[in-house]
């Protein structure tokens, strides 16, 4: 065995040092030889031969491959960094190895959408597929950051590794202010910046006439004789900020959203959700979009804080938001809230067409 071990080490010190001196034939019947020597050796060699080539971009491919889907102990370093593994390898692996070979190749310096989708489609754990969003070389297709913004309703531990992606495009990050934490909504109000023409003017078109309600869909609901008080008020210049606080305080609710929504130009709909929200930051972005005074977006939030049944947010978590309101600009708010005004309209267009 030992003279075994070091034939194998002399001719693989031959092919790694001075590649010219092989042709491919040559080269091609060196790597069989090294492949048969060194997969019938104990583990600290196959570990040995491992660490020697896996940063090696002259390793013979064959004892590469061999040595990759050997125990982790082997394979771990040659999947983290060899450069001339194969896709169709690092694919194969991922799909018929185990978590710690996943996770090994979700570590590499480079990886194609073809390997990152081989890890969302067939990783055994989420600690494998956060390692692959943190990996800030792997590249992911349109289709896998749509299906990883999906998924971080689930997995909280998607969040902040998504969000901290160069690559992760403004709506997607925006899609996501809805269900993380108000740390992380302050990081997307900061770090992406709605565009103005950024949705598609022409789907936005369809999907207002595919939401078009009717009438008879209306009539009699409270939402309706809501929308049907604030028309009217501000038909006859009445719909102001005071009136809208005014009906905040008798908890006139869906008054007062159908006021701001004919204020904002928003739906309705968007408006409520921003008014339900547990957290007061969507109504911040709200009331700058609309360029209403500090003093009355003030008053407004502690109103609905008042009202609401949930766990009240601190008066530190209050100044903190309050700082915000005065550091986003109302162009930037603007876009912010058609932005969330076009998404909720083709939320609902979605489930009205399922």
């Amino acid at each position: 065995m030992r003279s075994r071990k070091q034939l194998a080490e002399n001719v693989l010190d031959l092919v790694i040092s001075d590649e010219g001196r092989m042709n491919d034939r040559e080269r091609a019947l060196t790597d069989q030889v090294l492949t048969r020597l060194v997969k019938d050796m104990e583990l600290q060699v196959r570990q040995q031969v491992a660490a020697q080539i896996a940063k090696s971009s002259s390793a013979p491919e064959g004892l590469l491959e061999m040595l990759a889907r050997d125990d982790i102990s082997v394979a771990g370093p040659i999947l983290k960094h060899s450069p001339i593994l194969k896709d169709g390898v690092l694919i194969e692996i991922v799909k018929l190895r185990i978590r710690e070979h996943q996770l090994c190749i979700a570590m590499r310096e480079n990886l194609s959408t073809a390997v990152s989708d081989a890890i969302i489609d067939h990783a055994a754990a989420p600690d494998i597929i956060e390692t692959l969003i943190r990996n800030p070389k792997a590249e992911l297709s349109a289709a896998a950051m749509d299906y990883l913004v999906t998924e971080s309703r689930r997995f909280d531990q998607f969040q902040e590794p998504l969000l901290s992606r160069a690559d992760l495009p403004t709506g997607l990050a925006n899609q996501m202010f809805w269900w993380v934490s108000a740390q992380l909504r302050e990081k997307i109000l900061r770090d992406f910046k709605i565009n103005e023409y950024e949705l598609d003017p022409v789907l936005e078109s369809a999907t207002g006439g595919i939401l078009k309600e009717t009438e008879n869909e209306r009539s009699g609901s409270i939402n309706a004789r809501a929308e049907k008080l604030a028309s009217a008020l501000k038909e006859e210049d009445q719909l102001t900020v005071e009136v809208i606080i005014n009906m905040l305080r008798k908890q006139r609710i869906p008054a007062f959203c159908a006021g701001l929504s004919h204020l904002a130009s928003v739906s309705f709909a968007t408006v409520n959700r921003i008014v339900l929200d547990v957290d007061i930051t969507p109504f911040a972005i709200l009331c700058k979009a609309v360029n209403f005074s500090e003093a009355h977006f003030s008053t407004m939030a502690m109103l609905l804080q008042h009202e609401r049944d949930h766990k009240r947010q601190s008066e530190k978590e209050l100044r903190k938001i309050l700082e915000l309101f005065r550091e986003i600009s109302s162009d930037q708010a603007r876009s912010t809230l058609n932005y969330w005004h076009n998404d909720s309209e083709l939320q609902k267009a979605a489930r009205k067409l399922r």
